[in-house]
């Protein structure tokens, strides 16, 4: 750190010595000032009334163009995501925004409305085209198999905003405000001194050019480089401290209802399920990476347990997909109560911890309790990216069997375990199935304590 500091001044002081050296060589101060006759210019500024009003004016006009910008841009781009009419349609204003020449619209401006809003619209014009593409660009890198994840576990659109959407965003958003803020700047302070707004930096700079004042004119580049790097600072670190808010957050999971201690929920999915089935599908046909998956009818009664055993890229995921709705058949009927889901690619929302996990995807009953008997206690509190993977294997079964469901379809729980593990793991999974129905994708042998687990079918070929 100290070494740092030794070499920006020696960078600083080296900067300064060729400014003072060119002084001396064009010996005129009209054409151009010296460091020593800046810095008395900018003290003589800087004790006078008007200084402190005419950067506090230009600082809320630049920065109410660059929030207004920054406000609009956020909310289009998820309007634009959501809504692909309306990203077409805004996509001719974002273009002439990025295109047209920044002095052709101070000119209209100033014709139109004249010096009052010059400044905002500016700010707005510069920052908004910026902010939104890449705002829109970060939206739409959002994991699709997070937002599959928040679709099976019935995630509130506010969970699916701060840990999914959020993250995904976020780099985009700040390296965005920071080229922003200085571009807002340069743009504010040259639409200043073409409008000549009262009490400005820019009308106070135009007066220094008329009065051929150089070295005024060098005080007031000084001031407004100090005050938008201090500004951008103050800026990104609220910023970057306002995303974290979401994180500290307490932990509240939600209370298996009285009268339904299983959790487990009583409304089935679209369509006529036949009484005591569980899961229902008549002549299935779905294409997928060149193979096609033929189904004769699955009938999963309610309570049992199944396991689909087939090898390798036969579809057992992509048909765990269908039932839980995920992915819709070719051709075909399929009907299934609710379900929830451990994916084999775990699928967390990768910056929160193991509770938060779990509190998000709507877990009842005591997740700590269950949590300690499955993973270890330090590992509660740390984000989901530092985790094992068997860690993490665990962590997606606890959050498939502790959500309200009929259903629990299960993605290759044991791949990565040790046997201990794989039983321990299993005689849970029994002990909280909860009388409810349990599919289980596998393309190995299960455990001892699931071998008694009811084998299906799954026709796939070329």
């Amino acid at each position: 750190m100290k070494n740092k500091i030794i070499k920006k001044a020696v960078i600083f002081l080296i900067w300064l010595g060729l400014w003072q050296v060119t002084a001396v060589f064009v010996k005129n101060p009209v054409y151009f000032a010296s460091p020593f006759e800046t810095i008395k210019e900018l003290c003589i500024k800087l004790s006078g009334p008007e200084f402190a009003f005419s950067v506090l004016s230009s600082l809320l006009r630049i920065l109410s163009g660059f929030f207004a910008a920054l406000v609009s841009a956020y909310f289009l781009a998820f309007v634009s995501l959501k809504n692909k009419w309306f990203r077409d349609f805004l996509s001719p204003f974002v273009t002439f925004l990025k295109s047209v020449p920044v002095a052709a619209v101070v000119v209209i401006l100033l014709i139109w409305w004249g010096s009052g809003y010059l400044v905002l619209c500016i700010g707005f014009m510069v920052v908004f085209p910026n902010i939104y593409s890449n705002m829109l660009s970060g939206l739409q890198n959002t994991d699709k198999k997070l937002l599959e994840m928040s679709k099976a576990f019935d995630m509130k659109a506010s969970d699916i905003l701060l840990w999914i959407y959020r993250p995904s965003y976020l780099p985009a958003l700040h390296s965005s405000m920071e080229v922003s803020l200085g571009m807002c700047f340069k743009s504010g302070i040259a639409a200043e001194i073409i409008g000549l707004p009262e009490s400005s930096i820019g009308s106070a700079l135009y007066r220094d050019k008329i009065y051929l004042n150089t070295a005024g004119v060098f005080a007031w580049i000084i001031a407004i480089l100090v005050v938008s790097s201090i500004t951008e600072k103050i800026i990104i670190l609220f910023a970057e401290q306002l995303s974290k808010i979401p994180d500290a957050f307490p932990e509240k999971m939600n209370v298996a209802l009285s009268g339904n201690p299983a959790g487990l929920c009583t409304d089935a999915g679209s369509g006529k399920i036949p009484e005591g089935l569980s899961v229902y599908s008549e002549g299935i046909i779905k294409k997928y990476d060149g193979r096609v998956i033929t189904d004769t009818g699955l009938c999963l009664k309610k309570g049992k347990i199944y396991l689909l055993n087939e090898p390798s890229g036969f579809g057992k995921t992509t048909l765990l997909e269908m039932i839980a709705g995920l992915r819709n058949p070719d051709r075909g009927t399929i009907l299934s109560g609710k379900c929830s889901v451990a994916f084999q690619d775990d699928r967390f929302a990768e910056s929160a911890n193991s509770l938060r996990n779990l509190m998000i995807t709507g877990c009842c009953g005591d997740p700590c309790r269950e949590l300690k008997k499955m993973i270890p206690e330090h590992s509660f509190k740390i984000p989901v990216s530092k985790l094992s993977g068997g860690e993490r294997k665990r962590l997606g079964i606890i959050r498939a069997f502790l959500h309200p469901s009929d259903i629990l379809l299960i993605d290759e729980p044991f791949s990565g375990l040790d046997d201990k593990t794989a039983n321990d793991v299993s005689k849970w999974m029994l002990n909280h199935q909860n009388g409810r129905t349990l599919l289980i994708v596998s393309h190995g042998s299960l455990p001892e304590p699931l071998k008694n687990a009811e084998k299906i079918p799954l026709i796939s070929g070329r």
